[in-house]
């Protein structure tokens, strides 16, 4: 074999490799479920049933967020305002029988405390990681998990005892859509690197927790 038929062959086999690699990232990429309905709004998710506070209270860390907790004062407001997971949509979905929980109302209920209860209920209602998680794809966020931090032979010692955990990350960029920062707008410079939607899940794959972070420099 002469030395340029070896290097075609060395070239060849390359090409090879490469386009195989390619074709596994390829299958691997992320999809966008909602691409096809986003165009005329016509995007819907299905769900279990729609979560009440009455029913289903807000929970931290598996506890019940009630006035014996050290955090009540932080979390009533929110609570109050959102008793229910239709309190947490548009207006045009808070009276449906069927509303689509899709329609978060991110400008009324805020990327703060109001936003840890409303997922919390989104998550409840839903009852589903995998609808969770196309929850948060539908809302742009990047999602890490569901991981779980305990070991499989681990027992819970307590009542809806977190074991596992989902985050939705969003960019800097795509905070600053629903939380403008007139220093940023000014000065250019932002403090926060991004945002993120933490849930924390029980040992039966119940959602046990809720809250949000935004993470600075």
């Amino acid at each position: 074999m002469t030395k340029q038929w070896a290097r075609y062959l060395v070239i060849a086999s390359s090409l090879v490799w490469f386009c195989s690699g390619y074709a596994v990232l390829s299958e691997s990429a992320p999809v966008d479920v909602w691409e096809h309905c986003r165009s005329d709004d016509s995007c819907t998710i299905e769900y279990d049933h729609l979560s009440t506070q009455e029913d289903e209270p807000y929970l931290f860390l598996g506890y019940v967020m009630d006035s014996e907790q050290a955090r009540w004062g932080q979390f009533r407001k929110a609570i109050h305002a959102y008793p229910d997971v239709q309190s947490c949509l548009i207006e045009d979905e808070q009276n449906k029988k069927q509303p689509n929980l899709l329609k978060f109302d991110w400008d009324r209920v805020g990327t703060g405390r109001g936003a840890a209860v409303c997922v919390f209920r989104i998550a409840r209602s839903l009852s589903n990681q995998n609808r969770l998680q196309h929850w948060f794809a539908y809302h742009h966020f990047e999602i890490a998990g569901p991981h779980r931090y305990r070991s499989q032979s681990f027992v819970p010692t307590r009542e809806n005892q977190p074991v596992a955990s989902m985050t939705g990350y969003w960019t800097v960029e795509q905070y600053r859509k629903q939380t403008p920062s007139i220093i940023r707008t000014l000065t250019g410079f932002d403090t926060v690197i991004r945002y993120e939607v933490i849930l924390s899940f029980s040992d039966e794959n119940q959602t046990v927790g809720a809250s949000v972070l935004a993470t600075t420099k």
